[in-house]
């Protein structure tokens, strides 16, 4: 749909004889928060910055409210709050000079900005960028993606160098702020405890594919852990069968309940990071 934020559709990416993207297909839709996982390979990073125009694919499509992501107009490019994993360059800058001089390609750098990014961030507008920690340097970048107040907002390894009280306040202030604003997130990270805690839906990728996408009550209702291989006639998707451990199913749905128990099969109900693991292997 046109007011979808974001819609990707058959994307392939390759390097060499290495397909890291391997047929993409992912929907953010309107006011949700989606969680990005995977591990280390899994293309997350080459899909963002894809959708992002720093990639060119291969194959497939990718529209950004309804428009290709080669074609954005500079109004719909300022809806879009990137955090990257880590900020570099502009180290000769101060912290208040560089927001001001990015302010300026903005289209309108008069529009209004949200304070509370900077009340969160507590950074001295007088420091020099090379001066600053990792995490202060991470909090800048949170600061300058989403000061503007962006639409779509899509955050590659956020939170990984903040320290325990700032991961947490940003995590709590994020989805505050998406539900305030009516923005969409897209958001990578290997904590995934906090992801658990705030996302709509989570999408899993392995090897350049997504393995699940689902949404969050779907997988607490449908998804399961089980103790064997269940019946053909129960009618369940194997998702995963981990050695000497359980087998993760999906169609779980009233009455199967009764059914594994007289078969002696024990079902236990889904743990995020449990089942990312299970599909990761």
């Amino acid at each position: 749909m046109a007011d979808d934020p974001l819609r990707i559709e058959g994307l392939v990416k390759t390097y060499g004889n290495r397909r890291v993207l391997d047929g993409i297909d992912l929907t953010v839709h309107p006011g949700e928060i989606t969680a990005l996982l995977g591990p280390n390979g899994a293309g997350k990073t080459t899909l963002i910055g894809c959708l992002l125009g720093l990639l060119t694919p291969d194959a497939g499509s990718i529209r950004l409210w309804g428009e290709a992501v080669e074609e954005l107009a500079p109004q719909t490019r300022a809806r879009i709050g990137f955090v990257p994993q880590a900020l570099t360059g502009f180290t000769w800058f101060r912290v208040r000079e560089l927001m001001d001089y990015l302010a300026l390609y903005r289209e309108r750098p008069g529009d209004p900005q949200d304070p509370i990014w900077e009340e969160w961030a507590a950074l001295d507008p007088a420091a020099r960028v090379r001066s600053l920690s990792g995490g202060e340097r991470q909090r800048l970048a949170i600061v300058l993606a989403l000061r503007f107040m962006p639409d779509l907002i899509v955050l590659d390894e956020p939170v990984a160098s903040l320290d325990p009280q700032a991961r947490h306040d940003f995590m709590r202030l994020l989805p505050q702020y998406a539900r305030r604003q009516g923005a969409s997130v897209l958001i990578s990270s290997h904590i995934i405890s906090d992801l658990e805690n705030i996302s709509d839906r989570v999408v899993i990728m392995r090897h350049g594919q997504v393995r699940l996408d689902m949404a969050e009550p779907d997988i607490m209702n449908s998804i399961r852990s089980i103790s064997a291989t269940p019946s053909p006639k129960w009618g369940l998707e194997i998702l995963a069968e981990e050695k000497d451990g359980p087998v993760w199913v999906r169609g779980w749905r009233e009455g199967l309940d009764m059914a594994a128990a007289d078969a002696g099969i024990a079902v236990a109900m889904p743990e995020l990071e449990h089942l990312f693991l299970a599909l990761s292997r």
